[in-house]
């Protein structure tokens, strides 16, 4: 059990847990070092502050294609990830900061709605939505747009875990087991984020703050319909939550999460905007790379020092 866990997105099957975790506090030290907390950055660089990041990527493994081809989806999941892929090109149309890009997203869903019709099966819709996807500019440019296959199986990730009642559960219990009574933060990116939010919602002990950045816990249709517990509402157990996000991070469905949730919500604070650098403004790095991320760990750790001390 670690003080500070990590909780990762969609992504690579062969990206391990160990790369991942390397990267994350690689860019939470870096951080944190550019805006002088140089002691917590050096203690948690050299382990002294403890981390883990819960890792459950492999549970995708049944249900990665191997090419744009191959679809090895049953016919619910693939609905579902033909939705959450128009729910990302609405989410382009609707926030994207260049109006080209909007106009662009708006275009290929013109197209994509002409070319339905009820002699569609699934596959079909599904492959129609990934070519739309794979033509958005916006989209192209990102890790997540790379190519088709990347989509289709990026897309595949987030509908296993809705679908799959095994997956669902065992992705929650792989960020359960690094929490503990000495966890004084859990940081979780993209997918993690849902992960996170119904995993947190298990817990019987408080945990002083959440952080969420790039978050898809606002898509319309299908995650704010399908997190569980309903109505969307606050981890009651969280102390403080803290949500990131870029208006050019195509998979950030909503930039006031305050909005989403129907329940209890005063642990989550307003929508911290940033910048992130370069044409793919998701990756879980350039996230850590601001202060608006990463600082709140460093009052979170002050605080659990500080209880430490009085007890």
């Amino acid at each position: 059990m670690a003080e500070v866990v990590l909780v990762h997105g969609i992504g690579p099957l062969d990206q391990s847990v160990g790369e991942l975790h390397g990267e994350w506090t690689a860019a939470i030290s870096g951080t944190l070092r550019a805006a002088g907390e140089t002691d917590l950055a050096d203690r948690l660089a050299t382990g002294h502050v403890t981390t883990a990041m819960a890792y459950y990527r492999d549970l995708f493994k049944p249900y990665t294609p191997r090419d744009e081809w191959d679809q090895p989806l049953p016919e619910t999941m693939a609905a579902t990830a033909q939705r959450v892929g128009r729910d990302l090109l609405e989410n382009v149309e609707d926030h994207a900061a260049n109006p080209d890009d909007r106009a662009e997203a708006a275009r290929e869903l013109t197209a994509f709605r002409e070319d339905l019709g009820p002699e569609q099966g699934v596959s079909e819709l599904l492959r129609l939505t990934v070519g739309s996807l794979a033509r958005c500019g916006i989209v192209a440019r990102s890790v997540f747009g790379a190519l088709k296959t990347t989509l289709l199986r990026n897309l595949a990730q987030v509908a296993a875990y809705l679908e799959d009642e095994d997956i669902r559960e065992r992705a929650q219990q792989a960020v359960l087991a690094e929490i503990g009574p000495e966890t004084r933060a859990v940081y979780a990116h993209s997918l993690g984020t849902v992960v996170a939010y119904e995993a947190l919602h298990r817990l019987d002990a408080p945990l002083p703050l959440l952080v969420t950045f790039g978050s898809p816990l606002g898509l319309r249709t299908i995650v704010r319909e399908r997190v569980r517990p309903q109505p969307p509402c606050a981890p009651p157990q969280v102390a403080r939550w803290v949500n990131v996000a870029d208006r050019d991070d195509y998979i950030v469905a909503s930039m006031n999460l305050r909005k989403v949730l129907t329940g209890p919500c005063e642990a989550l604070e307003e929508t911290r905007k940033v910048s992130n650098p370069g044409l793919d403004a998701h990756p879980a790095v350039k996230y850590l790379g601001h202060d608006e991320t990463v600082l709140p760990l460093a009052e979170a750790l002050r605080g659990g020092v500080a209880e430490a001390a009085a007890h």
